[in-house]
């Protein structure tokens, strides 16, 4: 059973890391996009850093639910930042 939660959360980090996610400006000038992007970037890892387990190939079963909030709390700071910065998610 914890081979199946493993693998289950596993899959679904590396299935949405390989999406691609794209931002727009709201006035449509994408210019400083990249500049932007790496500063919010920066930032959600200050202010939510993510959670690297003790051991770096599995999460220990205590650890699973502290990394995934931790990657959660980190995608909504970003997301914030560039919302912040006039960009919209599409």
């Amino acid at each position: 059973m914890y081979f199946f939660k493993v693998f289950f959360i596993a899959s679904f980090i590396f299935l949405t890391s390989c999406s691609s996610t794209s931002y727009n400006h709201y006035s449509g000038n994408n210019s400083y996009l990249n500049v932007d992007s790496s500063n919010c970037s920066t930032e959600a890892n200050v202010h939510a850093p993510t959670y690297i387990c003790r051991n770096p190939l599995m999460c220990a079963p205590d650890e699973f639910q502290i990394a995934t909030q931790a990657l959660i709390r980190n995608a909504n700071y970003y997301k914030m930042c560039m919302q912040s910065k006039g960009y919209q998610k599409y």
